[in-house]
């Protein structure tokens, strides 16, 4: 090969060598997940992916549970970010890669999530991830532990100037001659905490969804906004 090589004139082995510095740089770059340096720089990428702004990154933080909570809707560390395009925000769970690389979440449902109020809806949210508790022990049987819920909320009304979420599950079991049923468990509401001009984290806990029962469930939520002097201005309403 080196032979082969030699005959070829100085730029053309440069060139060459280039080449093949560049296509290990995409072949490492591509190993990682297409990770990027920086949580801001992985958060851009995903703005020209999904075809949004460039907007503001109007807050960001760490994801966080308690200790013996383990999340399963992002592995490994991660991170959330907000930005802001016009009348729209974006949400973005970021996952850190090998090393000091950040790129995309897994599920993609967690990684860009753009919400848009409007007039009638002024409040809209985004579940950004859910961690599951330690198992429990009830009545002499284990049980799953509790399901805590990380939401963000937004808002463009400027009169709200504080939100509550409430969730809470509907079980679905069969109760016999191919008819089903449905029941509804107690809700649970949280107060959200501001994070920038319109934007809210809330989270929420639920007990095992299923508590022993067999069947499906859905997990349901509702959102209220209040103004300065504590009136209701919207509440969407459990869904």
């Amino acid at each position: 090969m080196k032979k082969r090589l030699r005959p070829l004139p100085v730029r053309v082995r440069l060139a060459l060598s280039l080449l093949l510095l560049v296509l290990s740089f995409f072949l490492v770059w591509f190993c990682t997940g297409w990770a990027w340096p920086t949580r801001e720089l992985a958060y851009r990428a995903l703005e020209t992916a999904y075809g949004f702004g460039p907007g503001e990154i109007v807050a960001q933080g760490e994801i966080t549970f308690e200790e013996g909570y383990s999340n399963q809707s992002v592995s490994g560390f991660s991170a959330w970010m907000a930005g802001r395009f016009g009348d729209s925000f974006a949400f973005s769970v970021l996952k850190q890669a090998p090393g000091p690389l950040w790129r995309r979440s897994e599920p993609l449902r967690y990684a860009f999530q753009v919400l848009t109020p409007t007039e009638e809806t002024p409040l809209a949210a985004a579940e950004l991830v859910k961690a599951d508790g330690p198992s429990r022990l009830f009545d002499g049987q284990w049980m799953d532990g509790d399901t805590e819920y990380l939401w963000a909320i937004c808002a463009l009304d400027p009169a709200i100037v504080r939100v509550e979420l409430t969730m809470n599950y509907t079980y679905n079991f069969a109760v016999g001659d191919g008819c089903s049923d449905s029941l509804e468990s107690e809700p649970v509401t949280a107060q959200a905490h501001p994070v920038a001009d319109g934007v809210w984290l809330a989270r929420v806990r639920l007990p095992d969804p299923l508590e022993g029962r067999s069947g499906g469930y859905s997990a349901n939520h509702s959102l209220r906004g209040y103004d300065a002097d504590g009136q209701l201005v919207y509440d969407s309403g459990l869904s």
